[in-house]
């Protein structure tokens, strides 16, 4: 197996060191998500500011991304968030962890503060600081087309969200592609850092190609050919089925089914489609381009459909699409801020705030979109998240979230294994870290019962710290449908030679979830706390009336430390 490389930047003193990653990293933590959270853990001052230039963001791959493989498409980064003041992470889709393979990059380690705007030109193993005054003020779109103009490659950049330090501003690539959650984008903005260009035309090696070409016509016939749904409709395909079962977030958390829904389903979304679009080698081809009037955009996603959507009861699919748009051009995570507007609306229906923001009212989430990308008016409060917007508000509305993340469009009250999934994600509440709600929504466990729940999101945490260290896509190892333990063992083995035995798997999977743990408790970010709303407001699904019951969740969480080997909650 070739060597991993590390690049050093600092921005403050422009120095820039290359190296590889010792071997005993490599085998400790594979790649992606496990060698970089571990830089980060060793390497950051506890307790800085994370806006602060000895903030450290970390890019990484796996040793699976660009082989010739659906899903093999990943690119990683760490650091701490601006907007949790704890373990941040992301991951983005599309063309660059490829291009970081090519150009001879496993890992882009970056600290300090430029004195003015700078990007990266990263090309064959070596980086270059260059000028980027001329592309503040700019967002993703034009930063990007300007930057393949000039060099060719692939780009990542933030826009103007990023450059007004908004705590969850997301990082874009490829106009639809983004690093979402946690405040990436700012932690770039913070450090002067526009961009980043990737270069390279380096060989690919694996360790066994026909190993590989038969994974891969056993990942078409038996992973790919079940995800049909996808490939017709994108991810909105289970708004249907969240929205049936009474979970889809509607009117800030009030209640789990959309009554105008049909208005914004998959199906009806169709019409705005234009064509299908797939990250590197992937046959999936999940992402729909979809067009309205003069506005082309690849989503709404799920999520996106839901924040925009249903969580501001707004059953508008051209202001959903703008309002997308917009968040991808000026680089906003679109859950945090679907929750910051609906947050706003619900203050204002009850009148705790001055601004005139009605549920239901398109122009004026299009209007908000705007405002917080630039910090103006009621935006500048909004920009910094729900928690820290409730503080400056004092309002009485409960500001919703987990560790100061804001929740994507799962209700735990009707899916107890997220009502659990939220608290014990280190990032903040977080659908992706278990994907507890596929087994919750199958009916493979009971999504309204304690039992199993534990293990299901302990389980899914191991694994997918596993998967985010390869760095693989989490379409092709959904639970039910997609691929388990031993496929990733059988895969390392073919792309790498090395042979990870599922246990072992298991072991590294549990080491970095206890890692992130660690690097929140030494951050001080140590609340395992559901929101109130959840336990006390109920939600009707199939005309009854549905909470989290207390002594339900004080149940879940106590046998997930059981299982974790973790001090119970009441010590901790």
């Amino acid at each position: 197996m070739l060597k991993m490389h590390l690049l050093r930047v600092d921005l403050t003193h422009k120095e820039i060191k290359a190296s590889n990653v010792p071997e005993k990293l490599e085998k400790a933590y594979i790649g992606g998500k496990g060698i970089a959270t571990k830089l980060l853990y060793e390497s950051l001052t506890p307790r800085i500011d994370p806006l602060s230039p000895e903030n450290i963001i970390i890019f990484g791959i796996g040793p699976l991304n660009g082989v010739n493989l659906p899903g093999a498409s990943r690119l990683t980064c760490v650091f701490k968030s601006p907007l949790t003041f704890g373990y941040g992470e992301s991951q983005c889709g599309g063309f660059l962890a490829p291009k970081f393979k090519k150009a001879g990059v496993d890992f882009l380690f970056i600290t300090g503060r430029a004195e003015k705007p700078v990007y990266l030109l990263v090309e064959d193993g070596e980086v270059e600081i260059k000028n980027a005054t001329h592309l503040w003020g700019k967002d993703c779109y034009e930063t990007e087309d300007i930057l393949r103009k000039d060099h060719g490659g692939e780009v990542f950049s933030i826009g103007q969200a990023g450059e007004n330090l908004v705590r969850f501003a997301c990082i874009t690539h490829r106009r639809g592609r983004q690093f979402g959650r946690c405040g990436a984008g700012a932690v770039m903005g913070s450090k002067n850092l526009k961009a980043v260009v990737v270069k390279g035309n380096g060989e690919i090696e694996v360790a066994d190609p026909d190993g590989l070409r038969e994974f891969r016509r056993w990942m078409n016939e038996n992973v790919v050919s079940k995800l049909e749904s996808m490939k017709k409709f994108g991810t909105p395909s289970i708004a249907s089925l969240t929205n049936e079962a009474g979970v889809l977030p509607t009117k800030y958390w009030e209640k789990g089914n959309f009554e105008y829904f049909e208005e914004i389903s998959a199906e009806s979304l169709q019409k705005f489609v234009k064509k299908s679009t797939s990250c590197y080698g992937c046959s999936v081809a999940c992402g729909k381009i979809r067009k309205s009037k003069d506005i082309e955009v690849e989503g709404p996603e799920y999520e996106t459909l839901f924040a925009l959507g249903s969580l501001c009861y707004n059953s508008d699919p051209k202001s959903i699409i703008i309002a997308n748009d917009l968040c991808d051009r000026y680089g906003l995570d679109t859950i945090s801020t679907g929750n910051a507007i609906a947050f706003a609306m619900a203050c204002s229906e009850r009148g705790e705030i001055d601004e005139k923001i009605r549920f239901g009212d398109g122009e004026k989430i299009i209007e908000l979109v705007k405002k917080i990308a630039f910090r103006e008016g009621i935006g500048d409060v909004l920009a910094e998240g729900v928690k820290r917007a409730a503080e400056i508000l004092r309002v009485t509305v409960e500001p919703v979230h987990v560790k100061g993340l804001e929740p994507p469009g799962y209700d735990p009250r009707g899916l107890y294994g997220m009502a659990l999934a939220y608290v014990t994600s280190q990032r903040g509440a977080c659908h992706m870290r278990s994907c507890a709600y596929r087994p919750n929504l199958a009916g493979v466990i009971d999504r309204f019962s304690t039992k199993g729940q534990a293990e299901l999101v302990k389980d899914r945490e191991d694994f997918y710290c596993v998967v985010d260290s390869l760095v693989y896509c989490r379409f092709l190892c959904l639970p039910i449908i997609g691929m388990d333990w031993k496929d990733v063992s059988k895969l390392l083995k073919i792309v790498t030679g090395r042979n990870y035995p599922i246990q072992k798997l298991k072991e590294i999977g549990e080491n970095i979830h206890n890692l992130t743990r660690e690097f929140n408790k030494r951050e001080g970010v140590t609340d395992e706390k559901l929101p109130k709303i959840f336990f006390r407001y109920p939600v009707k699904i199939y005309d009854k009336d549905v909470v989290v019951k207390e002594e339900d969740f004080e149940e879940m969480l106590k046998e997930y430390y059981r299982l974790r080997g973790w001090r119970s909650p009441d010590q901790d």
